[in-house]
């Protein structure tokens, strides 16, 4: 534990150190949002296409560690779905539930990673991040679909298409992957741009998170926010952590298994829930809750998928 302390350490004060300068209004305001479409859309994708187009992509490690992401992914959704359903949420409510366990922030993840564990598990994080992000969003969008009220007035196989294709993170995923599988050399200025670009995402990310976070009474929406924390703080990184284990994914991969499922919900699926008819109220209490306590619940994962990577 303690040698993982001062990375989390790290990360907080720069989450903590964006919160402050945004309630202090050190800065204009618009430059929030501004960093943030510059890292979603620059920034992120050229450190994923980096980290995709070098990685060593061995069919021995893809088939245990994609299966595991998979099936973990299917059982979040269905405590989500079996929680919601208890809880006796409505149609918008349930959706922002469902969208809210299975999502994740991979800016978060991966900067934990780097951090913790070094280029390998980061390139093996950018490869989860790569395999979850299409697959989560399109989740989303069906789940939007069929659990909105009133008139459905857009087409779901539109939204879906939409969705994926303005997603810029899956256009730098499948083109890194691309030139990774064909082995297409990559000029040294254009990898070297890219590494010194991503570079500056994650730090950059890391300010945007906490200048994001609403820290305030969370009202009305008690059920489902338990819920949403549970699926977070123990279901879905339980079933990664379980099922990497059972397809023995190896010591690195558990541990980047373990983040994944530990990191809280990516900041835009409120602009999603808001866009599809989505509890777009409740989907921003639990992007704030989650991101708070995974300042507890991601190092405490990362440490046990250490210890049972060791032990078993």
């Amino acid at each position: 534990m303690l040698d993982i302390l001062p990375t989390i350490s790290a990360i907080l004060m720069i989450v903590v150190l964006g919160h402050v300068i945004k309630r202090t209004n050190l800065l204009d305001t618009r430059i929030w949002d501004l960093m943030s479409r510059l890292c979603y859309w620059v920034l992120f994708p050229c450190l994923l296409f980096n980290l995709t187009s070098t990685a060593v992509l061995s069919s021995d490690f893809l088939a245990p560690f994609l299966t595991a992401l998979s099936l973990a992914s299917v059982g979040v959704v269905a405590f989500a779905y079996a929680a919601a359903k208890f809880t006796r949420q409505g149609g918008p409510a349930m959706a922002s539930l469902i969208q809210g366990s299975l999502r994740h922030n991979g800016f978060l993840a991966l900067s934990i990673l780097q951090g913790v564990a070094g280029i390998t598990a980061l390139q093996i994080g950018g490869i989860g991040v790569a395999f979850l992000v299409p697959i989560s969003n399109i989740v989303a969008v069906i789940v939007h679909f069929m659990l909105r009220e009133g008139p459905a007035e857009a087409n779901m196989s539109a939204a879906i298409t939409k969705e994926v294709a303005r997603n810029p993170l899956i256009g730098s995923v499948l083109l890194g992957g691309l030139v990774n599988v064909l082995g297409v050399p990559v000029p040294l200025f254009v990898s070297q741009g890219f590494d010194m670009l991503g570079n500056a995402a994650l730090p950059l990310l890391l300010l945007c998170i906490g200048a994001s976070l609403h820290i305030a009474g969370f009202r009305g929406h008690i059920k489902p926010l338990v819920m949403a924390s549970i699926a977070k703080v123990i279901v879905f990184p339980g079933l990664l952590v379980g099922c990497g284990l059972y397809f023995d994914v190896g010591a690195t991969a558990l541990l980047v298994l373990a983040a994944i499922g530990a990191s809280p919900t990516a900041s835009s699926s409120f602009a999603l829930a808001k866009e599809l008819g989505g509890d777009a109220d409740l989907m921003a209490e639990i992007i704030s809750l989650q991101t708070l306590i995974a300042a507890i619940s991601m190092p405490a994962w990362i440490v046990v998928a250490q210890y049972l990577a060791q032990t078993l």
